[in-house]
């Protein structure tokens, strides 16, 4: 979870930062270095009950390590059953740190949640979750996390591993802990998000990160934050810094970004601390499912894409909004389309950008993906249930050939001028 990358090197055969030998100058002649807690994904189970898990590295006061494991089983994955007064459910929830050296101590819990709610529709929703974290104090090593979940009712059981290292931070001046990500409401309690998804939620987005200072000296310190939100492509949408006053070494840090209009698509969020000649950044990616519409040229930009699936004059409809309507608009639009009004998510418009971001990385054109033949008929028919390739002969190009049923439908891709560039054949009036 941690890497140093020397920014530039002027000498050869020596290194900035040895595996955890952070913010150590070895020469004058040396540049600073950029250390980095690695974005480690979070786990999820391939089968029922699904949850998600998120790891994090904290640190106390001395700097020595601990991983913090979030765990979130929605509500729908679990078995519930009539109790007096209302609906329960039941999951027993296990962690295991498992050390790669064999006969060393193996760190871990069980536990049980039972939750309950008085109406059965307050199962219904998948933004709804059994959300519990726990944090186990570790050395530093390398592990396996494995982390199950089992449904005490349904007696279903699920589980997901993943190898990780947790650093020595036994010579680190100054650095910071890995992001954990969630939101935060006006009084600033922080709720971790574990699946690192958002809805509309989002415009409470925040970031919570421990500094942890070894240096001599007294409290409290003042230090400068940075923070960056970049998108998929790397561009940066938002940016910010926050002064912060710390009583004493390892104390969390909430971070809030200025802005919340955050639209759907994947994000990283970035948090830089510059101490001397240390460099520190952690980062987190996290992606937002939901929100309201874009704002301004963008807004106009995306009718282009909604055509596809619109209705005749829907998006003309839209063109035509003032600023000030153009979100009352949106929500109109894509509430007609909610296949589950109940559950809090609207998964048709989830679907859609899902679509959307899968031809901006798979599907070539003159322009983005969304504009190209095969973007187009992807985001309004979605994946095909069949695709055959048929390979160039002499003189012929190369086919492509998408099959769907109920209805049945057939398009023919042909890539005719042999760079990937394919366009519909037929067919031809689609």
């Amino acid at each position: 979870m941690l890497a140093c990358r020397p920014v530039r090197r002027l000498l050869t055969g020596l290194r900035l930062c040895g595996t955890f030998a952070l913010g150590l100058v070895l020469s004058a002649t040396w540049p600073q270095a950029v250390c980095r807690a690695r974005d480690l994904p979070p786990l999820r189970a391939g089968s029922p009950p699904l949850f998600t898990a998120d790891m994090t590295i904290s640190l106390d006061g001395e700097g020595r390590p601990a991983l913090a494991v979030s765990v979130s089983v929605p509500y729908p994955e679990l078995q519930w059953i009539l109790l007096p007064g209302g609906y329960g459910a039941g999951a027993e929830i296990m962690v295991s740190l498992e050390p790669e050296k064999r006969g060393e101590r193996v760190f871990g819990a069980v536990w049980e949640r039972r939750p309950g709610v008085p109406a059965f529709e307050q199962t219904l929703p998948a933004s709804s979750a059994v959300l519990d974290s726990r944090t186990f104090q570790v050395p530093a090593g390398r592990y396996r996390a494995r982390i199950s979940v089992r449904d005490l009712y349904a007696g279903l059981s699920s589980s997901a591993s993943e190898k990780l290292e947790v650093p020595d931070y036994s010579r680190v001046p100054v650095g910071l802990s890995d992001l954990d990500l969630g939101t935060a409401d006006s009084a600033g309690r922080f709720i971790p998000v574990p699946m690192r998804a958002f809805g509309l939620e989002v415009s409470r987005l925040a970031a919570r990160v421990a500094l942890f200072d070894r240096r001599p000296g007294p409290w409290p310190r003042s230090y400068t934050l940075r923070y960056r939100i970049l998108d998929d492509q790397g561009l940066e949408v938002q940016a910010g810094r926050r002064e912060v006053s710390l009583a004493r070494s390892a104390e969390p840090v909430l971070i809030r970004p200025a802005e919340s209009g955050l639209f759907l698509g994947r994000y990283v969020f970035e948090v830089g601390l510059g101490e001397g000649r240390s460099r520190w950044r952690a980062d987190r990616s996290f992606e937002v499912e939901e929100s309201g519409p874009p704002g301004g040229r963008e807004f106009i930009r995306v009718l282009e894409v909604l055509s596809y699936i619109a209705e005749p004059g829907e998006v003309e409809r839209l063109r035509s909004l003032k600023p000030e309507a153009q979100a009352r608009g949106w929500e109109e639009f894509w509430r007609r389309r909610d296949p589950a009004p109940g559950t809090g998510r609207n998964e048709a418009l989830i679907e859609f950008f899902r679509r959307v971001r899968h031809t901006e990385t798979h599907f070539q054109g003159f322009g983005p993906g969304w504009r190209s033949d095969m973007g187009r008929i992807y985001i309004k028919y979605g994946p095909p249930e069949q695709l055959e390739t048929r390979s160039a002969l002499s003189g012929t190009a190369t086919l492509e050939v998408w099959t769907y049923g109920r209805p049945f439908r057939r398009f023919v891709f042909e890539d005719r001028d042999g760079f990937g560039r394919f366009v519909l054949v037929s067919p031809p009036f689609e």
